[in-house]
């Protein structure tokens, strides 16, 4: 049965472990947003079908016809995510500091963790790293034209004070992803920040309030278990249509650089700096988390033999599987910077 992280987290007892997922749901959007299926296999198989079997009206003494449905056989695996921390035996023993380093090293290296996967969840590409899984961008390139809304630019800057004219073409487009999803309901969409502060203040001038000003108490479904936390998932910039809008946030590495996720200088769909939104719809029949062990933090040496340090060892495999052909959409060709 496919759970939440936010269950994952409630249900832990261990102090450490419900530790390590309390500070991965507090940074991490899509480990939030996903439900995680445990596969206990490295591979998981399946079956899409985009089609249904539709029977007949046949006379009352008449066999009746025989349909099978064609589906396409789908195989996804999992991946290692790993880190190895030391820490030198002089600064864990040190009675001066605030905090034991150990503690802080892996508390960062949660955060970095979930940085990685929200990365790795919209721009995984094994053409360009094939130790990580294919990212819903994509997942949607694959997926074909009815996934992929926009063929050419819509200047959304507020510096350039968009006419009426483009600001509902803006919203069209917007309409136009949130309906190529399966249902035409997506549990949430990705976006960049500049996209979201854009994206409120248009909407504000087209008089659409959209439900953002109380989302723990009026946006969550009734019994939602993210109710009981604050988690990245009960914190979105915007709600429109149903749909919560969310910024990604930035890839941050060990020096502290910075580089967006979601870029918004896309050459692409007929403009040469654009952004992009990605509408999901997730579970087990449409896109699913997988993950052969949950994420993990364990001290794995007390001293190791060439150093006086303390290693400590953060591991996660997980990957994706995409069962619908309708599981994402992307709106592209919108300019807001």
């Amino acid at each position: 049965m496919p759970f939440s992280l936010a269950e994952h987290t409630i249900a832990q007892t261990e102090p450490l472990k419900k530790g390590v997922y309390l500070g991965l749901t507090r940074a991490c959007i899509v480990a939030d947003m996903l439900e995680w299926e445990n596969t206990g296999s490295l591979t998981t198989s399946g079956v899409r079908y985009d089609g249904v079997n539709r029977p007949s009206w046949v006379p009352l003494n008449t066999a009746f016809p025989e349909r099978t449905i064609r589906g396409k056989n789908l195989s996804y695996g999992v991946y290692q995510m790993g880190l190895h921390i030391d820490i030198p035996h002089v600064l864990e023993k040190d009675s001066g500091v605030k905090e034991r380093p150990s503690t802080r090293q892996t508390r960062q290296a949660i955060i970095g963790a979930a940085y990685e996967m929200n990365d790795a969840f919209v721009n995984g590409d094994q053409g360009a790293d094939p130790n990580r899984f294919e990212g819903v961008e994509k997942i949607a390139t694959a997926l074909g034209t009815s996934q992929n809304i926009g063929s050419s630019e819509i200047d959304v800057r507020l510096s350039q004070n968009p006419t009426t004219a483009t600001i509902q073409a803006f919203i069209d487009r917007i309409d136009e992803a949130i309906d190529a999803v399966d249902g035409r309901e997506p549990d949430f969409a990705l976006c960049s920040r500049r996209f979201g502060l854009t994206a409120r203040s248009l909407f504000r001038r087209a008089q659409l309030m959209g439900d953002h000003h109380d989302w723990i108490k009026n946006g969550l479904k009734m019994g939602d278990i993210r109710q009981t936390l604050a988690t990245a998932a009960t914190r979105p910039m915007f709600v429109y249509n149903g749909v919560p809008f969310y910024d990604i946030g930035p890839m941050v590495d060990e020096f502290g650089a910075e580089s967006d996720i979601i870029a918004n200088d896309y050459n692409e769909y007929g403009s040469t700096s654009a952004t992009r939104v990605f509408f999901i719809k997730q579970g087990r029949y449409n896109l699913q988390g997988l993950q052969f062990s949950p994420l993990k933090v364990e001290k794995v040496a007390d001293t190791l033999e060439d150093r006086p340090v303390e290693r400590h060892r953060l591991t996660w495999l997980t990957g994706l599987g995409a069962w619908s052909k309708n599981c994402v959409s992307v709106a592209r060709g919108i300019r807001v910077a």
